[in-house]
């Protein structure tokens, strides 16, 4: 605990002098440790906004006793003060940050290459071991919708034990396990199945969807309403978890994000493994000319190194994109598009913004 507030006119002088531009600040003590970190949009504003609050929240004046100078990072826009901020809060763990400092959990569904028959299990690591990984899931509540999906449309082993005693059970009479363990003949099904898996995780979530409603209109048509109810539940649920997901996905694919953000003025963005690589202004642009300038920023990407995980990076992305939902629109641009697919994608995220 600091006890002397002679230093506070010194470090209003400092947050006067701050630009007027988005930003990260570090507020630092007398051994330049950082004890927090912030993002603004305008840096002075923010800044020198702790001076009033500080006689309302204990916290802050703890704070201010304890800093003794402020240092800051310019950065081009908002966005990239976000992505900054939460790199360099899980790297320093400044004591007065509450939020952000550990990495949100991660899973991924896991074929293990060391079972004669291996069963789906969901983990929350990759480990080098030839095994088959799919994801990543942002959320537990997808990759066990994702599961149960493929456990449904798929005969794979359902039985998690080491020494299973494979029998006729249920799931093989309904014809949702192929029983590996009985024959080669079932081995071989099972095999088959195994290799349908990566054709329908590359769009898990159309597909989990579809199945949803199915399952809920099937229901409906039996007069099983309560299940029907139910079912409609886990679609509005699995919407909501998608839009997070499909972020997720883009960013852990390495691919690149454009966004247009109708702000004012309007811009474009080119968003690659957690960095903001380009932002210009989107007046007057044309197709021909944005197709040029996400291809400029395609070798930046391939050796660009991200600050902090893909989880983690598109966590806050998508929480700015959700915040500018009517303002913003973004579109994934995966490597080896060519110039008419680019178009293409192009005009979905700017739609009349831009001509072509």
């Amino acid at each position: 605990m600091c006890l002397m507030d002679d230093h506070i006119p010194h470090l209003r002088e400092q947050a006067r002098a701050l630009p007027e531009v988005p930003g990260v600040y570090f507020w630092r003590d007398n051994r330049e440790r950082v004890l927090y970190i912030g993002k603004a949009v305008n840096l002075r504003s923010r800044v020198t906004s702790y001076f009033s609050a500080a006689r309302r929240d204990r916290r802050t004046r703890e704070l201010l006793r304890c800093a003794r100078s402020i240092r800051h990072e310019v950065c081009a826009s908002e966005l990239e003060a976000l992505l900054r901020e939460s790199a360099l809060i899980k790297k320093h763990q400044p004591p007065y940050n509450r939020a952000l400092r550990t990495s949100r959990p991660v899973y991924y569904l896991k074929l293990d290459a060391g079972m004669p028959d291996p069963y789906l299990e969901v983990v929350k690591d990759i480990e080098e071991d030839g095994s088959l990984y799919f994801g990543p899931f942002h959320s537990a509540g997808v990759v066990r919708e994702t599961l149960s999906y493929l456990h449904d449309v798929l005969p794979l082993r359902k039985c998690t034990a080491k020494r299973p005693r494979c029998r006729p059970c249920l799931y093989y009479q309904m014809g949702t396990c192929a029983a590996p363990l009985l024959d080669s003949d079932h081995r071989r099904r099972h095999e088959e199945a195994i290799g349908q898996l990566h054709d329908l995780l590359d769009g898990r979530s159309d597909r989990v969807m579809t199945w949803l409603l199915e399952k809920r209109d099937r229901a409906s048509e039996a007069m099983l309403f309560e299940l029907a109810a139910e079912m409609q539940e886990r679609v509005a649920a699995l919407e909501n978890l998608t839009a997070r997901q499909a972020v997720l996905e883009a960013a852990a694919r390495c691919r690149h994000l454009l966004i247009w953000d109708e702000g004012s003025p309007p811009r474009l963005l080119i968003v690659a493994k957690g960095l903001v690589l380009g932002v210009r202004p989107a007046a007057d642009l044309s197709g021909d000319e944005v197709r040029r300038w996400v291809r400029a920023h395609e070798p930046l990407a391939k050796v660009a190194r991200p600050e902090q995980s893909d989880l983690d990076s598109a966590s806050v992305l998508g929480k700015w994109l959700r915040g500018r939902r009517e303002m913003a629109r973004w579109v994934a641009v995966p490597p080896g598009l060519s110039d008419v697919e680019l178009d293409d994608r192009i005009r979905h995220v700017v739609r009349a913004g831009v001509p072509a």
